[in-house]
């Protein structure tokens, strides 16, 4: 006679092979209807741009268009907090290194990074580039270094935001070179790039996609860039870690996260078609081509991955004892 607790056994093995047949299926029929990635940080920011290239390509994957909505505030947490109350199976989120930093940064978020999103898949990483004003009387990094420390306390950098990728890396450069300068806070990548162009503060260290135009156009100087190797796209500028300070190393990531209801057979689905879409020669041309190194990795891959940034950042957040406000 088979025992009470033999027969649940056999109820929960087999409930499990009917869900996990059940997550299959729907791994292989997915998407049914449009996909919506949101992004944290406005129009005309490199993640915005990044998240608009793919978008295409994902949709000719997938078979069902992807609309890039942006819903900017607070470093990106806004649009994280919109999709991990989201449950309709077809919403994603774009996000970059602000994520991992908001866990430390912000003590009262409305989501848990660890327990309210899944890491799906890397899609790449950039130096960020130490751009100046073009009027500055700086001729290069050392000149730089040497009057902000003659000016300390009176220069300023743009960010895109509080505890944003940009406004950290600033921080540790702010940090490793012994310097203080002041940070001003935009809504998004475009406005802080505008505002070194213009004048109203002296550095920003954004992206490939936003600077490189920049750079070529005259509008700003490029100094330095934050990866312990010098970038394809800018051969001709040094790395930060060749100009003095030895070993500094800081780059721009983007990454897709999907809310915790997603099975995980689905995000493997998912991040199998992103590397898919990566590996294109339409995409090699358009996101390689101008300096991003594509990744397109496995979602345990991924999360190891944002583990060890949350960590990273949780350190510098608590030695420059930083508050959001």
């Amino acid at each position: 006679m088979i025992s009470r607790l033999m027969r649940k056994n056999i109820f929960l093995v087999g409930l499990f092979v009917l869900m996990n047949s059940a997550w299959q299926s729907q791994a292989q029929t997915w998407p049914t209807k449009p996909v919506r990635i949101i992004s944290g940080l406005g129009a005309g920011s490199s993640m915005d741009l990044v998240a608009r290239t793919i978008a295409p390509k994902l949709a000719e994957i997938w078979g069902q268009s992807v609309v890039i909505e942006n819903r900017t505030g607070a470093a990106g947490n806004i649009a994280a907090g919109v999709v991990t109350t989201t449950e309709d199976g077809h919403t994603l989120l774009i996000a970059q290194n602000a994520i991992a930093i908001s866990a430390s940064l912000y003590p009262k978020l409305s989501y848990n990074l660890r327990k309210d999103l899944k890491p799906v898949s890397q899609i790449s990483s950039m130096p960020h580039v130490v751009v100046v004003n073009t009027n500055l009387p700086v001729k290069n990094f050392q000149e730089f270094v040497q009057l902000a420390k003659e000016k300390s306390g009176q220069m300023n950098f743009s960010s895109a935001g509080i505890g944003n990728a940009d406004h950290m890396a600033a921080e540790l450069l702010n940090s490793r070179a012994g310097i203080l300068m002041v940070n001003v806070p935009f809504p998004g990548g475009a406005q802080a790039m505008n505002a070194v162009i213009a004048g109203d503060t002296q550095m920003y260290l954004p992206g490939l996609p936003v600077s490189v135009p920049q750079i070529k156009a005259g509008k700003v100087r490029a100094l330095a860039v934050t990866s312990a190797k010098r970038s394809p796209s800018l051969p001709d500028v040094p790395t930060v870690a060749e100009l003095g300070i030895p070993n500094f190393s800081t780059v721009l990531w983007y990454g897709l996260f999907s809310p915790t209801s997603h099975a995980d057979t689905l995000n493997i689905k998912i991040a199998s078609d992103l590397n898919k879409a990566l590996n294109s020669a339409e995409l090699q041309t358009k996101l390689a081509g101008i300096g991003l190194d594509l990744v397109g990795n496995s979602p345990d891959s991924f999360k190891t991955f944002v583990n060890q940034e949350i960590q990273m950042w949780e350190q510098i957040v608590r030695s420059k004892n930083l508050r959001p406000d």
